[in-house]
């Protein structure tokens, strides 16, 4: 070899470990693609069990109630509250406020999200989550066998903190895997497995309570312990299957591996040290779009927890019995989840979030509107009112979680933005069962009027964050490169880390 050969070879491979140190540099399509395959089929179909599992155990109260619980521990009144399927006791009818049992339930909750988020790398994974999962499974399996209202409240505190960190840790794991345009869908699988929860829950209930009086213990009973058992089955597989990262992923092989180290490192440099720093913290608290967030969050939640918990209660008003009921609320979430995950799909296709949220934020307004306007005899308009309302509320939801990881770079700022968000916005389940208490001449006209204000507020903020992202990449991409090398070499950790990197630019 020459020596100009020589010359050449070396300023071409320094030029290319510069690109990779930097992400400049593109991937095998067809690689990608397959790797892809593989994490989707490795990785997704547990992390949806994990979480249909944590909703058939938060939402088994409402067949519990049905089923014969309130009079066997001496519940009455409104003590089980807008998570349990209403029963009738003499005169008395049970979901005409929030009870006790379910805001005990998001007190604890709401209070750990944060925390577990945050611990979710240094505990790693696998151990974290199912332990989380053993503990929610204890929890209500000691739901099978209380004697009194006492016990119900003990589980249902217990149940919050085991479950709180199971949706904020998930989500974190998530974008570890996967890209930034790539995380809308997979975080679109979670909100599907709440969806299908409420199917697959009401018919596994009905066969479990037909096992009243098995051993001496009634259905219910069954019920609880049934499912406590089958969540502890997913946690035990959980901590051999769930992967902590791509490193040690048994499903991946060393090429793999080496694929996705390409595809970490291409937002390398908007990532500080992975290594807990407080400043991390404090970095997103003094960041606006943590609170926008947050406050969207609970906005659009407020109608998903509304929603999703009197949906049989809102159909029954409109005159149908309560067989049909049931039936009725089937095909709604089923358009809920077959319209999201299309929705979920294109956004990460295009690479936006705002062009699907705030318009499908206006469809909803007018699903709430129809409820509230149409005459309320008029059972078929009223119904479709529930389609129209349920189109826009995954979506916007979900897609605001992905949003929100999306615009947090580093992996504590972008655990503490998750965290933060879901622990605000999970504090609608305690407005939600205030809001859906008795109907006004069978329309929940207080419900209704709270959660078309609510999404109206959400239109706005979600309109709000995109001119805030909008703004930073418009200044980020006119800025001169002197003005650029000058915040980059200045030291300043809030300027020049993570998305506040002058390359770093926001998925709007």
């Amino acid at each position: 070899m020459t020596m100009e050969e020589t010359d050449i070879k070396f300023q071409t491979d320094i030029s290319s470990e510069h690109d990779v140190q930097m992400g400049n540099f593109a991937l095998d399509p067809v690689r990608e693609k397959k790797l892809l395959w593989k994490l989707d089929l490795c990785i997704c179909p547990l992390v949806m069990l994990i979480f249909l599992v944590a909703y058939l155990d938060r939402s088994n109260l409402g067949n519990a109630a049905v089923a014969g619980m309130p009079e066997d521990i001496g519940l009455v009144g409104n003590e089980l509250g807008s998570e349990a399927t209403p029963y009738r006791a003499p005169e008395v009818v049970a979901n005409k406020c929030k009870s006790d049992a379910v805001s005990l339930f998001y007190a604890t909750y709401v209070f750990f999200e944060i925390p577990f988020s945050m611990l979710l790398k240094k505990l790693r994974p696998n151990r974290l989550i199912s332990a989380l999962i053993i503990g929610f499974s204890a929890s209500v399996l000691a739901g099978g066998f209380v004697k009194n209202v006492a016990g119900l409240y003990i589980t249902r505190l217990f149940l919050g903190v085991f479950e709180s960190g199971l949706f904020p840790c998930l989500t974190v794991l998530l974008t570890t895997f996967y890209k930034r345009e790539e995380q809308a869908q997979r975080i679109s699988y979670l909100f599907v497995s709440a969806a299908l929860s409420g199917g697959f829950g009401g018919l596994l209930a009905f066969g479990l309570v037909r096992l009243d009086g098995a051993s001496g213990l009634e259905g219910w009973r069954w019920l609880f312990i049934v499912e406590g058992l089958m969540s502890a089955v997913v946690g035990i597989a959980t901590f051999f299957l769930l992967p902590n990262n791509y490193e040690t992923a048994y499903f991946l092989n060393e090429e793999d591996k080496e694929l996705m180290r390409m595809r970490m490192q291409q937002n390398a440099r908007y990532a500080d040290s992975e290594e807990f720093d407080v400043k991390e913290v404090w970095k997103t608290l003094r960041d606006p779009k943590s609170w926008l967030t947050s406050f969207n969050q609970i906005c659009v939640n407020t109608c998903s927890f509304g929603f999703s918990t009197f949906l049989p209660t809102i159909i029954r008003g409109f005159g149908y019995d309560s067989v049909r009921t049931q039936l009725l609320t089937v095909p709604v979430y089923i358009w809920a989840s077959a319209f999201y995950l299309v929705v979920a799909n294109l956004s990460d296709r295009v690479s936006m979030r705002a062009v699907f949220m705030v318009p499908l934020c206006l469809v909803t307004a007018v699903g709430y509107a129809l409820m509230l306007g149409v005459d309320v005899h008029a059972r078929g308009p009223l119904y479709f009112a529930t389609y129209v309302c349920v189109t826009g509320i995954y979506a916007v939801v979900g897609l605001g979680v992905s949003w929100n990881a999306n615009s947090h770079s580093g992996y504590y700022k972008r655990a503490m933005a998750v965290g933060l968000q879901q622990s605000i916005g999970n504090c609608a389940g305690l407005i939600a069962g205030q809001i859906y208490k008795s109907p006004v001449n069978g329309r929940y006209v207080t419900g209704h009027s709270v959660s078309l204000t609510t999404i109206c507020l959400a239109f706005f903020g979600n309109a709000g964050m995109w001119m805030l992202l909008r703004y930073h990449n418009t200044k980020r991409a006119q800025m001169s490169p002197e003005e650029r090398e000058r915040i980059v070499s200045s030291g300043s950790y809030e300027k020049k880390g993570g998305d506040f990197h002058p390359d770093f630019r926001y998925i709007l």
